[in-house]
C-alpha cells in the first residue's frame, strides 16, 4: 500500500512538471517580424524593367499585378522598392511557406513574384525580401503582411516599412 502511495505521488509530480514545461513552451513560442529596410532603385538603372514590362503586356508576369498601365511611360518614371524583413521563429516546429505581401497604394504597378518557397526551421531566424514596381518619386512607406503556415494552419503578421 505504501509503495502505491509513493508511485502515485511521483506520477502526480511528473505530471505537474510536464504541464509546467508544456505551458512554458506554449507561452514562449512566437513568431516575430521586424523591418530591416526599404531600398528604392530607379527602374532605368536595372535591366529587369523591360522584361517586367513585356511580361505585364503579354500576361506572363509572375507575381501580383495591382494595375497594368494603359500607356507605359519612360523607365525613369518608375522605381523598384525592395522591402526586407527579419523573421524570427521562436516555435519548436518549423514554419512552412513564408511570404511577404505588400498592401498597394494607387501608384503601385506590381509585386514581383518569387519562384522559391521560403521556410524557417524551429528556433531559427532569417531575412525575407520582396520587390514592388511603382511610380517614381512616391513614398516607400507601405504596410507589409507576412503570411506563414505552421502545421498547415495559416497565420499573418502586419508591420509598416519604409517610414
Amino acid at each position: 500500500m505504501k509503495a502505491l502511495k509513493i508511485i502515485a505521488i511521483i506520477s502526480v509530480a511528473m505530471l505537474v512538471v510536464m504541464l509546467l514545461m508544456l505551458g512554458y513552451l506554449f507561452l514562449t513560442a512566437e513568431v516575430t517580424v521586424s523591418v530591416v529596410g526599404a531600398e528604392t532603385i530607379s527602374a532605368e538603372r536595372t535591366a529587369d524593367f523591360a522584361q517586367h514590362k513585356d511580361a505585364l503586356n503579354n500576361e506572363t508576369f509572375i507575381g501580383t499585378i495591382y494595375q497594368k498601365p494603359a500607356q507605359w511611360r519612360a523607365s525613369s518614371d518608375y522605381a523598384y522598392v525592395t522591402y526586407t524583413v527579419h523573421v524570427k521563429n521562436g516555435c519548436l516546429v518549423p514554419i512552412e511557406l513564408i511570404e511577404v505581401q505588400v498592401v498597394p497604394q494607387p501608384a503601385d504597378v506590381a509585386q514581383i513574384g518569387h519562384l522559391q518557397n521560403a521556410s524557417l526551421q524551429a528556433k531559427s531566424e532569417g531575412d525575407l525580401s520582396t520587390t514592388i514596381l511603382t511610380a517614381a518619386g512616391g513614398s516607400p512607406a507601405r504596410e507589409l503582411i507576412v503570411s506563414y503556415y505552421v502545421w498547415g494552419v495559416s497565420f499573418q503578421l502586419r508591420t509598416l516599412a519604409g517610414q
